[in-house]
């Protein structure tokens, strides 16, 4: 039978229509109008995203015994107080069969029943009466309380994938630019190539808070702390002089002056460092706190690399002129040293002649053999 009820779901206005299309479309409650009307919203393929997301969760092992015996004084609570807040119907329809009235606790049976639904059964510990009514209600409320799950985990989808969805001020630096960007409170940000800094400006009294994609080399002025978010962890100080590298799964901070703390994304470990110490974070993973592998100057014309991949190193130089390295033979070699970022070539002979790799500039393309 077609099931037209979908009207009727309370609203806390009493009222229903397109509020309710998420919840009936979770308990599969949709007309095929409906349904239409639904992936025609702009918001439909980030629905499925997220049902996508929810589907990998992992839940505890279920046992329809355990969870009746802990649901049913529960549900007996609400299924008096639906029907007290439910009207009598006019006529009563064919299809809802009216049930008796519970029997009293002295004439009810000790002995389990068999309550067959469809063609799956259940044992329960106690008599149940089964109010088809309240089935479709309930079943209506399980919809709109998967919603508001739903919902929850849309805010963690829409916020892991856009930190700077929550600032309203916001720099971006193209391949090889750099920006220097003055605070509201006068700390200074200087920009690497490719990166991002947002932040609020509105919020920026109540606490000092700025959000990094790539790289900045920061001189924060002493005040309330001062925080870097980024997704690989978080960097805090009071005021003092950092570089935060934050790309792909790593995060490098090193310390110029003063103090910072760096906490890893589960803020399960952080750590302090002083003056000429630098700590990493590579997948979630705190690295051994070290001393500086050499001061950041790429704001001053230069990229400096200690024992880092040649990898890594190329990936650098694509991002300071905006061009494609194409290296297909460098293997897992390590690179120390630098190279200029204002000449293209000088800077490829700088990183190919100490490693003897035969390099070639055409164009926007570096080929490396």
């Amino acid at each position: 039978m077609e099931n037209n009820d979908h009207d009727d779901i309370l609203l806390p206005d009493g009222s229903s229509g397109d509020d309710t299309l998420l919840a009936r479309w979770l308990a599969g409650d949709l007309s095929p109008e409906d349904l239409e009307a639904l992936r025609n919203l702009e918001e439909y393929p980030d629905y499925v995203e997220m049902l996508h997301a929810l589907e990998g969760m992992e839940m505890e092992e279920f046992s329809p015994t355990l969870a009746w015996q802990k649901l049913s004084p529960q549900l007996a609570v609400g299924s008096q107080q639906s029907a007290a807040d439910m009207p009598a119907p006019s006529q009563p329809t064919e299809d809802i069969e009216e049930t008796p009235a519970p029997l009293p606790e002295a004439a009810q049976q000790p002995e389990a029943k068999i309550v067959e639904i469809g063609a799956k059964q259940a044992t329960s510990p106690s008599p149940v009466i089964v109010n088809l009514k309240s089935s479709i209600l309930n079943r209506k409320y399980l919809a709109i309380a998967a919603t508001v799950l739903l919902g929850v985990v849309g805010i963690w989808w829409f916020a892991s994938r856009d930190q700077f969805s929550y600032t309203d001020t916001d720099y971006v630096t193209k391949a090889g630019e750099q920006k220097e960007v003055k605070l509201p409170d006068g700390s200074v940000a200087t920009l690497n190539a490719m990166s991002k800094l947002g932040f609020t400006a509105n919020d920026w009294k109540d606490g000092r808070s700025v959000v990094l994609e790539g790289e900045a080399y920061f001189k924060a002025k002493k005040g309330k702390t001062f925080s870097v978010r980024t997704e690989q962890g978080t960097v805090e100080v009071v005021g003092t002089v950092f570089n935060v590298f934050a790309r792909g799964n790593e995060l490098e901070v090193k310390c110029a002056e003063g103090k910072v703390q760096v906490i890893n994304p589960d803020e399960t470990e952080r750590v302090l460092l002083k003056k000429g110490e630098q700590v990493s974070i590579m997948g979630g993973k705190m690295q051994k706190r070290q001393g500086l592998a050499f001061y950041p100057n790429w704001f001053k014309g230069e990229s400096t690399f200690r024992s880092a991949p040649l990898e890594k190193v190329f990936e650098e130089m694509e991002r300071q002129f905006g061009v494609v390295v194409l290296a297909d033979s460098i293997g897992e070699r390590t690179f120390s040293g630098k190279f200029v970022n204002k000449d293209l070539e000088k800077a490829v002979k700088m990183v190919c002649n100490p490693m003897k790799l035969n390099c070639e500039v055409r164009g926007d393309t570096v080929w490396v053999k």
